[in-house]
């Protein structure tokens, strides 16, 4: 059974072995202590942080980070391997959008990289457009957007 909770600090050590793994997965090194030291603090890094537990286990994240009055950004989307493909991305997503909506932002926005073709294809089916660089993430070569609708 799936389910997606809010974030909670009795998460914390689950959401740091998950989002290890699927850096590994990915080739990336999650830094904790370093330039992913945001994970530290979730509950005031993010304006909300969701689990997806599968059988009790964190299996995949989505959080939502204001930027501005009217602009929110997509953070920490991960999904592991073997849930991929059935549906959860997307309800993470609703997640956020419904969240965003109800704080009455009007556009998420979003960074990644070329080379995560599964991730893109699931913002892009979403609804997700493509837009110039709106930061300064040296790491993401990819940016996008999503128009909130009242």
């Amino acid at each position: 059974m799936e389910q997606i909770i809010l974030y909670s600090e009795s998460l914390k050590d689950d959401v740091f072995k998950f989002t290890d793994k699927c850096f590994c997965e990915i080739g990336k090194t999650f830094e904790p202590e370093g330039r992913h030291s945001f994970y530290n603090n979730i509950e005031k890094e993010f304006d909300c942080f969701w689990c997806l537990l599968k059988d009790g286990n964190v299996a995949g994240t989505a959080a939502l980070k204001r930027i501005d009055e009217n602009t929110s950004e997509l953070k920490a989307l991960y999904l592991s391997r073997e849930i991929r493909g059935k549906g959860f991305g997307y309800r993470l997503l609703n997640q956020a959008v419904d969240y965003a909506r109800s704080r009455e932002y009007k556009r998420i926005v979003l960074d990644s990289m070329s080379k995560y073709t599964d991730a893109l294809r699931l913002y892009e089916k979403y609804g997700f457009k493509h837009i110039e660089r709106y930061n300064d993430n040296q790491y993401a070569d990819v940016f996008m957007e999503y128009v909130l609708k009242s």
